[in-house]
């Protein structure tokens, strides 16, 4: 099977009535028997999320951050000073315990305000539920778009959302925002496969009878037929790039940056004062006073 880069240029290269066929499809729209051995072929009209991360790495990425990382250092070391080499009855863990119980309510907010927060995205994400007008054997419906499949013949016009890469086979002063994949601040013309001048195959964004899922409407009308669903659009390998990067957000690169900051002045000071005492109780020593504790 063609892969959906070689589908979108040869669907603006042939004559369309040869793509209809091509898709078992008609200017009637697709019949219901056809729309599943369609959606069997090409795929679902969903985009895969980036698989959630596990409840022990949330806890771990809740509690472990440079930051906390530099106050259980503290906490170790004041537990081996003031417990392990402490003269027996005089041992004091007081300090060591706070810092850890500290770091761990920190962590425990952080994981629930998490928690709540994903919950309410999701919950948000399943209360809008986008729709688009689809021709099927000859009558127009509205349907949400993750129905949608591979040949399917969608009614645009201005406002809508594009629910899929489609091509355009009939326009009338049809403009898009497709900003969010090129980059490009002003609306773009698109023309009809049959009124188009300049499509670019080695391009296929800026291909004149294109559009693309995740852009939007800004003037006209359009009908177009769906070549390309879900992660096989260009929207969907987009995200799917996304999905591979955590990006920080700008709090938790502060954040990281001033403690960063931190274990850096640590390493230059404590070695510092270290020597600094060693050489001083020597010189104390070799004039016969006592060594400062």
């Amino acid at each position: 099977m063609k892969t959906t880069k070689e589908r979108l240029a040869a669907a603006i290269q042939t004559p369309f009535k040869d793509s209809l066929a091509f898709y078992h499809t008609s200017l009637k729209g697709l019949d219901q028997e056809q729309v599943e051995e369609n959606r069997d072929l090409y795929g679902e009209n969903t985009i895969t999320k980036g698989q959630e991360d596990s409840i022990f790495k949330k806890i771990y990425e809740s509690i472990i951050n440079p930051f906390t990382i530099i106050l259980l250092v503290i906490a170790f070391i004041s537990l081996v000073t003031n417990v392990w080499l402490a003269k027996p009855g005089q041992e004091d863990p007081t300090t060591s315990i706070i810092i850890v119980v500290l770091v761990l309510i920190s962590g425990g907010i952080r994981f629930v305000q998490e928690l709540r927060s994903d919950k309410a995205t999701t919950n948000l994400s399943k209360m809008i539920v986008n729709t688009a007008t689809v021709i099927r054997d000859g009558l127009e419906q509205e349907l949400p778009i993750d129905e949608l499949v591979v040949g399917d013949l969608v009614k645009l016009s201005a406002g809508d959302m594009i629910p899929a890469d489609v091509i355009l086979f009939e326009s009338r002063d049809f403009f898009v925002q497709q900003s969010g994949l090129t980059g490009e601040s002003d609306a773009v013309e698109k023309l009809a496969l049959n009124k188009a001048t300049g499509q670019n195959v080695d391009s296929l964004l800026e291909a004149e009878s294109l559009a693309f899922m995740g852009t939007n409407v800004i003037s006209g009308s359009a009908t177009a037929m769906v070549l390309a669903v879900g992660d096989d659009t260009m929207m969907g390998a987009i995200e799917q790039t996304l999905n591979t990067y955590d990006e920080p957000t700008s709090f938790e690169r502060e954040m990281n940056s001033i403690s960063w900051l931190l274990i850096r002045l640590m390493l230059v000071m404590v070695p510092n004062r270290v020597f600094f005492a060693n050489g001083f109780n020597r010189w104390r020593l070799a004039r016969g006073w006592s060594i400062l504790p």
